[in-house]
């Protein structure tokens, strides 16, 4: 027996605009997430810190996996620093995981 016919959804969306992401303002703090969450936290922290360094001086590495399992935040001297690791590590095998690398939506207090 054939299906009937199913009804075409209807969308706000204009065929001729083309689809873009929010744009996020670049920050020195970055939001790192995929993490490999069989790893340990100190080693995690630690590697995280050694790997970002490699672009600029890493002010403080964030991990809480009580509450944000696989998620970082990495803060770093200047946005200059943050954006080329930024661009450099997205996508990165990070202990056997392709990394994600974004800046931090909210503002981070200066330390």
């Amino acid at each position: 027996m054939a299906e009937p016919a199913r009804k075409k959804q209807k969308t706000d969306r204009d065929p001729h605009r083309i689809a873009t992401e929010p744009v996020v303002e670049p920050k020195n703090t970055l939001y790192v997430s995929q993490l490999n969450e069989k790893v340990n936290t100190q080693r995690l922290r630690v590697n995280l810190f050694l790997l970002f360094s490699t672009f600029g001086e890493v002010l403080k590495v964030s991990i809480n996996f009580k509450k944000q399992r696989g998620q970082a935040f990495v803060t770093m001297r200047t946005i200059d620093q943050a954006s080329l690791a930024q661009i450099s590590l997205n996508n990165e095998l990070f202990f056997g995981k392709s990394l994600k690398v974004e800046f931090s939506k909210s503002e981070t207090k200066t330390l």
